[in-house]
């Protein structure tokens, strides 16, 4: 089976990950340049709904990251996920493992 792994990182940490994914036989992925609040850093917060508030308080609060993406065989996520462990202890990681039921490409004129 395939899966979607979607790993949520630090910026600082990109190359490190890209380099593990790499030495992992990881051949393609994907990334998404995102700011976030982690739950503990959120905890107590109360948004006033006004946009302006919600956009000051994302500006204030949130940090850059990046979220790497990679469809990948089932075999090879317990292996990158042990590097992320041996090579990434220190460091804040969230790896999300989604199963794929089916992926359907159209490429015309290819």
């Amino acid at each position: 089976m395939k899966v979607h792994l979607r790993i949520f990182i630090e910026v600082e940490n990109l190359g490190r990950v890209m380099n593990i994914l790499a030495d992992e036989g990881v051949t393609g992925f994907y990334i998404v340049e995102y700011r976030g609040v982690s739950p503990a850093e959120w905890k107590g917060f109360t948004v006033k709904e006004d946009p302006e508030s919600a956009i000051s308080l994302i500006h204030d609060y949130a940090r850059d990251a990046v979220l790497v993406c990679s469809v990948v065989d089932e075999e090879m996520v317990e292996p990158i996920i042990k590097r992320f462990r041996d090579d990434m202890g220190e460091e804040k990681y969230t790896i999300m493992e989604i199963p794929i039921k089916r992926i359907i490409v159209n490429s015309p004129g290819t």
